[in-house]
């Protein structure tokens, strides 16, 4: 008995010591900064899908370790049989919707490493027609700070129930040495003594579970803490970047309106600083933001169809403007056989650009020389490898620093940051979206002897379209039978527009108005129309509500044959419409022929029809395209002078419309934003100008993602539209002259 009671003891002491050296591990470990690094390494590969589902290519930059394995060229995406269920359920919904889909299919953290497998599935659009599907397997490792923690916890766990078991034991043996106790009177100062000591561990041992525990809370906390603070970090940038932007758009907008008065050269000279200034803070504000969404994946590239060489010379004509009494030259070096028009995202692209010539400038003396040049490595199944490169002769970097200045807020040391300022965010940002599309970049260096940054971008290709058309035929309705028509429109310049198209086309049509739906219900409950025209986008009441409540009208006002008039041209927004009780569907701007077509069609009027044959897109097209008023020549009849005062309300409007959009923006307010875009979008869609019409789809995307960062795409319509709308009323204004002559 006395031996075991020794052992007992000498197994207790031994565990009392283990649990004060994992105490004093944890506590030391406790106080050590985790390192949480940025991403570590990142492997892509592209699979191309025909329409049908075939697999027709495949760009793999990762040795083959990607998501979908097993399938070959020409196989069918049904055939797919690896781990990744109902694949080809996701292709079809990228097909369906013509819209990328992001589908995480795999999650794992293993230790202090987190491993993260997405698959994006984009669809590949030419000229409004579905070509395909690309499927990005996107492979990302990363250090975690959170599994890191969790680890600890759960190791602290595991002791906590070891030295709890070992409590138990110890609470065993003492209830045995209490029994011997009372039956040996001989041995009781030895029971004594070992009870004193199993007291004593059982105490001890008790304090350091208590500290575990403590520790396993405190772990506990930190996590909890670092994912609330990553979320307040996003809110944080996101309130900063519109309290920042703001004002400065005002600093900025102003400042430009100050430049075009008159002023002395000192004045001009405190202007165009104020404007530099401005500028490079916008710059940096944006360098933040895009670091961040990157960071937090939610950048996601386009693919738009553009002309390579013309962003080139507007990114390079932006930068060589001289600064800081600076001789700028840059040479430009393209390849014949890079393709003049390419699918991808322009705005990325001149960022990384951007980026890299000014780069060149802010490191280089009084004369800057920068050689930028682009070729063509690789062609594969309508993809296209593109080599850039840009040489400067600046001051260059050291050997040592070559793979530092790559890094978020480095760059090569503190003199540069103090001597040239930035933030060392821009080379950071353009590595990363360069290894988006697929690419790598890396830089030659010598200190003193200038730098040459080369990087390549995997793009596709796009044919070039010939803007000819020919004069088509179409027909010339003519009735003067007795119309009553509702036309329900939020909109008061596509109210005149409707008015003045119906009333030129039969002179005995009597148009009503109602401002939004509910308005509409209430005068179709008290007058039988003929047709309603329905706009779909109104305040109050919208019109396929609009149209619910009338067809529940018990009379025959209710069954009045109802013509949906919306800007929205999806076939599911007309599929809506009809399903809703609608009668039939024109999308805006519409074809006034097929609105007049329309309209005798359900109000049974019998039309003379006469072939005429028309070129009016060829008089309402620009030499420039950057504008098409077709739509609005023949809505207006080809009567120029109804053209140009439809234009001049559109002047009036339009800017309002884009400071109620930034004002309901900066707002919150949902509604407004809707309207706002919806005015916005017809207005565009009439005077045919594309890109303002893509900036507001692109706006009205970020709002549908809960995007706020929308001031720059808003800076880039009013500027569209201040520059557009001038060549517009000139346009017009030759088309008055020659109709008049």
């Amino acid at each position: 008995m006395i031996a075991a009671l020794v052992l007992i003891s000498i197994y207790a002491v031994l565990a009392t010591i283990a649990a004060i050296l994992l105490f004093k591990h944890l506590s030391a470990g406790q106080s050590s900064e985790i390192d949480y690094k940025n991403l570590i390494q990142k492997k892509t590969c592209a699979l191309y899908f025909d329409v049908n589902g075939f697999l027709r290519s495949d760009i793999d930059s990762s040795n083959n370790d990607h998501a979908i394995k097993g399938l070959l060229k020409n196989q069918n995406i049904k055939d797919y049989n690896g781990r990744i269920k109902d694949l080809d359920k996701y292709f079809n919904m990228c097909i369906k919707y013509k819209r990328t889909i992001t589908y995480k299919s795999e999650e794992t953290k293993n230790g202090n490493i987190v491993k993260r497998t997405d698959l994006i599935f984009s669809p590949y659009i030419v000229n409004e027609e579905l070509k395909g599907v690309s499927i990005i397997s996107q492979i990302m490792y990363s250090s975690s700070r959170e599994a890191d923690l969790i680890a600890k916890a759960q190791n602290l766990t595991e002791k906590n129930v070891v030295a709890q078991t070992q409590i138990d034991k110890l609470d065993a043996e003492r209830i045995e040495l209490e029994a011997a106790f009372k039956k040996s009177s001989q041995h009781h100062i030895k029971l004594q003594k070992a009870l004193y000591r199993i007291e004593q561990q059982k105490q001890e041992l008790e304090n350091a579970l208590g500290i575990i525990n403590s520790q396993k809370e405190d772990l506990e906390r930190m996590n909890s803490e670092i994912t609330r603070s990553n979320h307040m970090k996003d809110v944080f940038l996101a309130n900063t970047s519109h309290e920042i932007r703001t004002p400065l758009n005002a600093i900025i907008g102003f400042t430009n309106l100050l430049l075009k008065m008159d002023h002395d050269e000192k004045q001009l000279k405190y202007l165009e600083n104020i404007k530099n200034a401005g500028n490079n803070l916008l710059f940096i504000i944006n360098d933040i933001l895009d670091l961040s969404k990157i960071e937090a994946g939610k950048i996601e590239l386009e693919k738009i169809r553009f002309d390579l060489r013309d962003l080139v010379d507007k990114c390079v004509n932006t930068v060589s403007v001289k600064r800081d009494n600076k001789e700028i030259t840059i040479t430009i070096d393209i390849a014949d056989n890079v393709p003049a028009f390419v699918t991808g995202d322009p705005h990325r692209i001149n960022q990384i650009l951007t980026n890299l010539l000014y780069n060149s400038v802010k490191f280089t003396n009084t004369d800057c020389r920068i050689n930028l040049s682009i070729s063509a490595i690789s062609r594969e199944n309508g993809s296209i490898n593109l080599a850039f490169s840009v040489t400067d002769n600046g001051i260059g970097i050291p050997k040592e620093k070559l793979s530092d200045i790559f890094m978020s807020f480095t760059q090569a040391n503190e003199d540069t940051t103090r001597k040239y300022g930035g933030t060392g965010l821009g080379l950071s940002i353009t590595k990363q979206l360069v290894e988006m599309y697929g690419g790598k970049i890396e830089v030659e260096s010598e200190l003193n002897h200038g730098a040459t940054f080369k990087f390549n971008l995997i793009l596709e290709e796009a044919d070039e379209e010939t803007d000819a058309k020919q004069p088509v035929a179409s027909s010339d309705l003519s009735s003067d039978a007795p119309l009553h028509i509702l036309l329900v429109e939020d909109n008061f310049i596509n109210q005149q527009l409707a008015i003045d198209t119906l009333k030129s086309w039969n002179k005995n049509v009597m148009i009503d108005i109602a401002d939004n739906g509910q308005i509409a219900v209430e005068k179709v409950v008290n007058t039988l129309y003929d047709v309603v025209l329905m706009d779909i986008q109104m305040p109050v009441m919208d019109g396929n509500s609009a149209t619910e409540a009338i067809r529940h009208i018990g009379s025959a006002n209710g069954k009045v044959p109802i013509i949906a008039m919306t800007a929205h041209a999806l076939e599911e927004e007309r599929n809506r419409c009809l399903s809703n009780g609608m009668n039939d569907y024109i999308a805006k701007p519409f074809d006034p022929d097929e609105l007049f077509a329309k309209i005798c069609k359900h109000a049974g009027i019998k039309v003379e029809q006469q072939q005429k044959s028309t070129n009016k897109s060829t008089a309402g097209k620009s030499d420039d395209n950057s504008f098409d008023i077709s739509p609005l020549i023949d809505v207006c009849s080809e009567d120029y002078n109804e053209v140009k005062n439809v234009i001049n309300v559109y002047a009036d409007y339009v800017p309002n419309d884009i400071k109620g959009l930034s004002s309901a923006i900066a707002d919150n307010n949902t509604e407004q934003v809707r309207m706002k875009l919806h005015s916005l979008k017809t207005a565009f869609s009439y005077m045919g100008i594309s890109a303002a019409s893509e900036l507001t789809e692109a706006i009205g995307d970020n709002i549908e993602k809960h995007d706020t960062n929308n001031g720059k795409l808003i800076d880039e319509l009013t500027e569209i539209w201040n520059s557009t709308l001038p060549k517009i009323q000139e346009h017009v204004k030759r088309l008055v002259n020659q109709e008049n002559n």
